[in-house]
This record gives C-alpha cells, structure tokens and sequence, in this order.
C-alpha cells in the first residue's frame, strides 16, 4: 500500500513539474511592455486561422502608412476630377 502510495505521489509531482516548466524562463514582462499582441486572421476563402503578431510600434507604423496611402488615393481622385 505504502509503495502504491509513493508511485501516486511521485507521479503527481512530475506531472506537476512538467506544467511548470513549460513557462518561459526569461518572463520579464517585456513582451507586454513593448505592447506585444497576438491576434488571429483568416484570409479570404480560408477557414484556417494564421496567427499574426505585432508590437504597439509595429501597428502605429501601419496605422499611419494607411492613412497616408488613403490620403494619396483621395488627392489622386480629386485632381482627376477637376
């Protein structure tokens, strides 16, 4: 019974250890601070999701890249008008 016992607890704390090491050892938060954010996006006719990943610097940047592309295309369609 006593050997039983001992395999339970053994087994239990191996399980146990195995969950916790599976973390990062290198978790210092730096991911949250530069604004780290994981997202899924399925493409156009696909239902499988790719998982795209991107910093708070990453997404200002394209922000702003698609404003400024609007921009342009709003400016090229009103001087074709004129």
């Amino acid at each position: 019974m006593k050997t039983k016992a001992l395999i339970l607890v053994s087994t239990l704390g191996l399980l146990l250890t195995g969950c916790n090491s599976t973390s990062s050892s290198k978790d210092d938060g730096s991911q949250a601070n530069n604004g780290y954010r994981c997202k899924q996006v399925r493409s156009l006719g696909s239902n499988i999701p790719k998982t795209s990943c991107s910093t708070s610097k990453q997404r200002k940047e394209a922000r702003k890249n698609a404003q400024d592309a609007l921009r342009e295309n709003q400016r090229g369609l009103t001087n074709n008008d004129r």
